[in-house]
């Protein structure tokens, strides 16, 4: 091949003749040049600048977009953490936040100083708009958090666990039944409250009527943890039936501690002999009255009461009177007698409003309000013996007052813990214990 024609392969303008005369096209359509003309194209045709320039271009944007995106994550970098610590000296204090300006080494080296309350756990943050979540706490966050007392209450979107989830009855503090030997001055309510109890019928249905009534010094009496019922199983019974006696979920008594029932189910049979606390258990709110705070006068006995005489704040001179023979009501329907150890007196139904009459002559010792289930009750001094009249509409006496035989003393009503209108009869001996009234009158 002549110079001539190496000088027109490499001229651009004299190519596609070049081609074709090398190789013609099959068709007038056909434009695909043949392998050779490729490695002759390939060997004679310069790379096209255009096509450089596009590929560098692309890449230079894809270089600078990467760049301003890396910026852009630095600057917010840097822009939370210098909002951190930027701020005067005193804003900075604010946020338990060592200044700007304060060499690193002091803020390592120095003594912390205990933070306040206000510093450590503020009612509202001090800046607005900042994560409080850091990879790493810094140096004087730990010291803050180190003299921080633990909170008394979890916050409200914190998830607590439970110690016990499912259990059916509260803590307490004492895990056992234990004795307690009365002093002089008790009283049943002094007692619970010295103990912890809310109800102090909690010591009567805990110990029997003999220890409590009346209320004497020496006497021991069984102190539960908890209020509810002492329960002395005298023929064998279920868990569940004496649960549904004293009104409680059956697991309240396998839950106890103080029963070892652990394991049981309501069917569990309990054995005669066993004492079992029922908790948040209620028996019957019977009547009792508290020991007298007073004495006999300086003419009296252990047997005979006379002189000054002091009963629950009513201070009486006692004067003579006559044993109790006289029935108290005129008209009326037998309901319920005496039951040593359980029921304290009579009972004797009639309607609202019918006199009440004194069993005998004496002295009036106490006439007012009673908090103990009476209601309205009156208590009369024979000089031998005392006579009670509960549950009374109206009382016709008053402190002190001398009463005869047969005497109008107040009315039939249904007060305190009364389920209908009766008379609450009792008769007590000098010393104040029960006595059975259908030993003295024939009703």
């Amino acid at each position: 091949m002549s110079t001539s024609s190496k000088h027109t392969h490499t001229d651009p303008r004299t190519l596609e003749a070049w081609l074709r005369a090398e190789e013609p096209p099959l068709a007038e359509e056909d434009t695909r040049p043949s392998l050779i003309s490729r490695r002759a194209l390939s060997e004679s045709w310069p790379p096209r600048p255009a096509r450089k320039r596009w590929v560098r271009t692309l890449a230079f944007l894809l270089l600078a977009s990467a760049g301003l995106l890396m910026a852009a994550a630095a600057y917010l970098w840097m822009n939370a953490d210098t909002r951190r610590v930027s701020g005067t000296p005193a804003e900075a204090a604010d946020r338990n936040v060592p200044p700007l300006g304060v060499p690193a080494q002091e803020q390592l080296t120095a003594t912390p100083t205990p933070p306040t309350v206000a510093q450590v756990a503020p009612q509202q943050p001090a800046y607005q708009g900042i994560s409080y979540a850091r990879p790493t706490a810094a140096a004087d966050e730990i010291a803050a958090a180190l003299y921080e007392p633990p909170a008394l209450e979890p916050d409200g979107r914190a998830i607590v666990r439970q110690s016990a989830p499912f259990t059916t009855r509260r803590s307490t503090a004492r895990s056992h039944v234990i004795q307690y030997t009365v002093q002089e001055g008790d009283t049943l309510q002094s007692i619970a409250e010295k103990f912890g109890l809310q109800d102090f019928y909690t010591l009567i249905w805990s110990n029997k009527s003999s220890k409590y009534n009346p209320l004497r010094p020496g006497v021991q009496l069984n102190i539960l943890p908890e209020d509810g019922v002492y329960h002395e199983v005298t023929e064998p019974i279920t868990i569940g039936e004496l649960a549904e006696k004293y009104g409680v979920d059956p697991y309240a008594i396998i839950d106890a501690e103080y029963n070892d029932l652990f394991g049981s189910t309501p069917d569990t049979l309990l054995p005669a002999g066993m004492w079992v606390v029922v908790p948040g258990g209620e028996a019957e709110r019977e009547l009792f009255l508290q020991r007298p705070t007073g004495g006999t006068g300086s003419s009296g006995t252990a047997d005979y009461v006379s002189g000054t005489y002091n009963l629950w704040g009513c201070t009486a001179n006692v004067q003579g009177g006559t044993l109790p023979y006289g029935r108290p009501l005129a008209h009326y329907t037998w309901i319920r007698g005496y039951v040593p150890g359980g029921h304290t007196g009579v009972d004797l139904a009639a309607d609202i409003g019918e006199p009440v009459l004194a069993a005998g002559a004496g002295t009036v010792v106490y006439a007012g309000w009673n908090d103990t289930g009476y209601g309205n009750v009156v208590v009369i001094a024979h000089g031998a013996a005392f006579t009670l009249y509960g549950h009374m509409s109206s009382i016709n006496v008053r402190c002190g007052q001398q009463v005869s035989a047969g005497q109008v003393i107040g009315a039939v009503g249904n007060t305190g813990n009364s389920s209908g209108p009766h008379l609450h009869f009792e008769v007590r001996d000098a010393n104040f214990n029960v006595l059975n009234p259908q030993n003295w009158i024939g009703f």
